[in-house]
């Protein structure tokens, strides 16, 4: 991969093309879990991907490509989150989830993930969704490896509770 993107350092369109087959699913998945809607998930990884095709002369491969790559999807997913709270009064920090037992684990554990505040949202599904290791999750968002342990912690927490059968 690293010829790759040396090949993107140099303009090479087709080399492009190739980071973008590579990443734009696992991007896809990760934005739709921040952002909720599918055309806004869309918007925001071509948004990432038009950043990176201007910045990527700059990626200095001091970390992994992905670490850069989702630093800089998440980024554009936390402005578009804050550009939507701009135009909504609904605080969805203190939710509690009434699912019908029959509904399906699965369906009721996406409801609920997709009502963690957005930065345990994003540190909980890039570890359990998108398998990134701890360390990779601190650089992607700019914390301590401790951090992140105890944010997937209060994920889990809140999952746990909000899931649960009261």
């Amino acid at each position: 991969m690293e010829d790759v993107i040396k090949q993107c350092q140099r303009g090479d369109i087709a080399a492009f093309k190739k980071l973008y087959d590579a990443y734009h699913q696992p991007m896809l998945r990760v934005a739709v879990r921040m952002l909720g809607r599918q055309q806004d998930a869309e918007d925001a990884v071509q948004t990432a991907f038009i950043k990176l095709y201007h910045g990527i002369k700059n990626f200095s491969f001091r970390s992994a490509f992905s670490t850069y790559l989702f630093r800089i999807l998440t980024n554009v997913c936390f402005d578009a989150i804050r550009r939507q709270k701009k135009h909504q009064t609904d605080d969805l920090d203190c939710v509690t989830i009434k699912v019908e037992p029959q509904t399906d684990i699965k369906i009721q554990l996406e409801h609920a993930i997709a009502h963690l505040p957005e930065r345990m949202r994003l540190c909980f599904v890039l570890f359990a969704v998108e398998e990134f290791k701890i360390d990779e999750i601190a650089e992607i968002m700019n914390l301590s490896a401790g951090g992140v342990k105890s944010t997937l912690y209060q994920a889990r927490v809140r999952l746990r509770t909000m899931l649960s059968d009261d």
